[in-house]
C-alpha cells in the first residue's frame, strides 16, 4: 500500500479524543499513524485544504498535538510535509455547487454524512489520476462499517484500523435503529 486517505477520526482516536474508540483501538491508530510515517505511505488530501483544515480545526485547541505517544508525532510530519510530493499527494476536488458535497464522489455515497464525503472523493480522483488506488483508514464510524460492501463495489478500499470495535458500534446502532418485534 503506498497511498493513504486518512479520515481524522483515526487522528483523533489516536490522540485519545474519541469516546468511542476502546483502549486497543487507541494504540492501533497509534501505531498505524506512526507506519505511515516510517514506512514513508503517501498520504492524499485535496488542493484545498479541506481535510488538512479538518485536522487542524479538531485539534487545534489540544494542548498534545506534538506528543508523539498520542498521535500527535502523525500531525506534526503531516504538516511539515503537506507539500512534499514524496509525503503528500493534493488532488483537485470540486465543491458541489451547493457546497455540501462534491462532484467527484459518486452518487452511491450521497447518503453519507456530507463530513465524509471530502474523503471519498479524494480517495477516487486519486484513482482517475494515478491509476492506482488510495486506502481509506478508518477507525470507529460505524456507517463506513455498514457500508463495507457498498465500498468493494464501488471499487474503494477502506482498511478498518479497529475492525472489533468498529463492528462492535456498527452492531449496536443497528439495534437502536431496527429493534427486534417479540
Amino acid at each position: 500500500m503506498d497511498a493513504v486517505v486518512v479520515d481524522t477520526n483515526v487522528i483523533l482516536a489516536a490522540k485519545g479524543m474519541s469516546e468511542q474508540a476502546w483502549p486497543e483501538c487507541v494504540v492501533a491508530c497509534q501505531e498505524r499513524l506512526d507506519e505511515i510515517i516510517e514506512e514513508s505511505e503517501k498520504v492524499v488530501i485535496d488542493d484545498k485544504w479541506i481535510i488538512l483544515r479538518e485536522y487542524i480545526d479538531y485539534l487545534e485547541d489540544d494542548d498534545s498535538t506534538t506528543d508523539p505517544r498520542n498521535g500527535g508525532s502523525f500531525l506534526e510530519w503531516f504538516i511539515r510535509n503537506r507539500e512534499n510530493s514524496e509525503q503528500c499527494i493534493q488532488v483537485p476536488i470540486t465543491p458541489s455547487e451547493d457546497g455540501t458535497s462534491f462532484e467527484e464522489l459518486p452518487e452511491a455515497f450521497s447518503p453519507f454524512d456530507s463530513d465524509d464525503h471530502k474523503f471519498i472523493a479524494v480517495a477516487v480522483v486519486y484513482e482517475d489520476v494515478y491509476q492506482q488506488k488510495a486506502t481509506i483508514l478508518q477507525s470507529v464510524d460505524s456507517q463506513w462499517y455498514g457500508s463495507r460492501n457498498l465500498f468493494i463495489e464501488n471499487g474503494l478500499i477502506v482498511e478498518f484500523i479497529c475492525e472489533e470495535n468498529i463492528r462492535h458500534l456498527h452492531e449496536r446502532r443497528e439495534k437502536r435503529r431496527h429493534p427486534k418485534m417479540d
